[in-house]
């Protein structure tokens, strides 16, 4: 009896964690307005979440991040600091890490990354104001001068924490500030526990963990059209961030009838028109990604392919015109890796 009553206990047992299920993944989606666009964030999670609540927390923080950098809003940290001739600003953390961030960035790139582009974002009319209705060239090379120097000159940080403006300068950190912003919601998403999601804001992109499938998360590169949206390219990301910067879709017409394109050469105080057209950068966190992809425009298909070998936290892809405006692409070898379907 001893014999069976152990047999049955064991088969009981046995029948009780067949009959346990794995709990089902469950996939929450919250779509978000920041920064002039939109955004998605998915979630992978093992229990139900109150995206009402979540939307909330995470709108909040983005709201955080507007009120230091956004050009659009008056009242802002860095509008603050544009406005005024040669006044002072208190710090706060977050403007400190972007300000020595864009430091960085200009060092790294040799100058084809600028935070103090924004007089001549102006001028172009891709700030709040309209701009010029055509190119005055003795105007932009008076620009062009004040915004190559070095920034470090411009200001002070005393004792007490205030940014102390010594010429008239001003910032725009809207090349990274996006992917900036991406960063945070995921740091957020991190700390409350959760190891499976996506966060995109306005194409800026961080990737962790897997898919409601079980897989790698799975991102299109557009091709560089003006209107249609197409995948050139499916990649897959493994906790990593990407973004990319192109010329195609951002730009103005002049009265003249001159095109002109949202990204600036902060070097030569003029709209970049090379023939790379799009420039996909992957890194760590999405700001560094964003700030690159940025600087990779400026710089052109061999200068910037050559800064990224140089780099090998980076990887990129880009996609460039030949003479015959035939559609071409770059990658570095990372990048290969991730192509789906990629025979390396």
């Amino acid at each position: 009896m001893k014999n069976i009553s152990y047999i049955l206990t064991v088969s009981f047992f046995l029948l009780l964690v067949s009959c346990k299920q794995t709990p089902k993944s469950i996939e929450t989606n919250i779509t978000i307005e920041t920064m002039g666009t939109f955004g998605k964030i998915t979630i992978i999670s093992n229990e139900a979440i109150d995206a009402g609540i979540l939307k909330a927390e995470i709108d909040s923080l983005l709201i955080i991040v507007n009120q230091n950098f956004s050009t659009y809003i008056d009242d802002s940290k860095i509008s603050v600091l544009n406005n005024t001739e040669t006044d002072s600003i208190i710090l706060n953390a977050t403007f400190e890490l972007l300000l020595s961030k864009a430091i960085l960035y200009n060092q790294e790139s040799k100058g084809t990354f600028n935070a103090k582009v924004m007089p001549l974002i102006s001028y172009y009319g891709f700030a709040k104001e309209e701009g010029s209705s055509e190119i005055d060239s003795a105007f932009v090379d008076s620009i062009t001068q004040l915004v190559n120097q070095d920034l470090l000159g411009d200001f002070e940080i005393s004792n007490n924490g205030y940014l102390v403006k010594k010429t008239d300068f001003q910032l725009d950190f809207s090349a990274f500030a996006k992917g900036y912003g991406v960063d945070v919601v995921a740091n957020y998403l991190s700390s409350l526990g959760y190891e499976n999601y996506l966060v995109e804001i306005g194409g800026e992109v961080v990737a962790k963990g897997k898919n409601i499938d079980g897989n790698l998360w799975r991102l299109g590169v557009e091709a560089p059209n003006e209107e249609d949206r197409e995948i050139f390219e499916v990649v897959q990301l493994e906790n990593q961030a990407m973004a990319t910067s192109g010329n195609y879709r951002n730009f103005k017409v002049l009265e003249n009838g001159q095109k002109v394109v949202h990204i600036v050469n902060p070097i030569t105080g003029y709209n970049e028109t090379s023939n790379l057209l799009s420039a996909s950068i992957i890194a760590d966190n999405c700001m560094d990604a964003d700030a690159y992809a940025t600087a990779c425009m400026v710089m052109g298909v061999d200068t910037c392919f050559q800064f990224i070998l140089n780099h090998p936290e980076l990887e990129c892809y880009l996609i460039f015109a030949d003479e015959k405006g035939v559609l071409k692409t770059k990658s570095s070898e990372g990048f290969q890796k991730m192509i789906l379907n990629s025979p390396n």
